[in-house]
């Protein structure tokens, strides 16, 4: 069920897009002032390192999942480039964060959890492309 959900997702949206919008989507988020407004809940301690990980995650995932599905395969060398791009992205947000003058600050934990992040997701793809039939190259 969730191949034939994916397969007829890329049928409509081209490979790349998803995961240029969800690039761009984590940019806006961790580089806007306040990209959600003065009314952000307070969720629980830590929340915010959950989320981080849950957004690097999604990118590792994503790219790799464009990849697939655009090219039919994915190579090992392929998705260990996706996860340190993914890797470096997070640790280069956590730079700019600490040289803009906009209200954000970096922090070595928020890099972690970017890091944790983008490993699980590329984890994650890996048992996602044996469910599509996928093999890796």
């Amino acid at each position: 069920m969730i191949a034939s959900v994916i397969r007829r997702f890329y049928s409509v949206v081209p490979p790349g897009v998803p995961g240029a919008l969800v690039v761009a989507i984590i940019l806006y988020l961790t580089l806007a002032p306040q990209p959600l407004g003065d009314d952000t809940p307070e969720l629980f301690e830590g929340a915010d390192k959950v989320v981080h990980a849950i957004m690097f995650g999604a990118m590792a995932f994503t790219l790799s999942l464009d990849r697939l599905m655009g090219r039919g395969s994915v190579s090992r060398k392929a998705m260990i480039v996706i996860t340190v791009l993914a890797i470096a992205t997070g640790i280069v947000i956590e730079c700019l964060q600490g040289a803009m003058d906009a209200g954000r600050s970096a922090d070595v934990a928020d890099g972690i959890a970017d890091t944790i992040g983008a490993l699980a997701g590329a984890w994650i793809f890996t048992r996602v492309r044996k469910i599509l039939g996928k093999r890796r190259q």
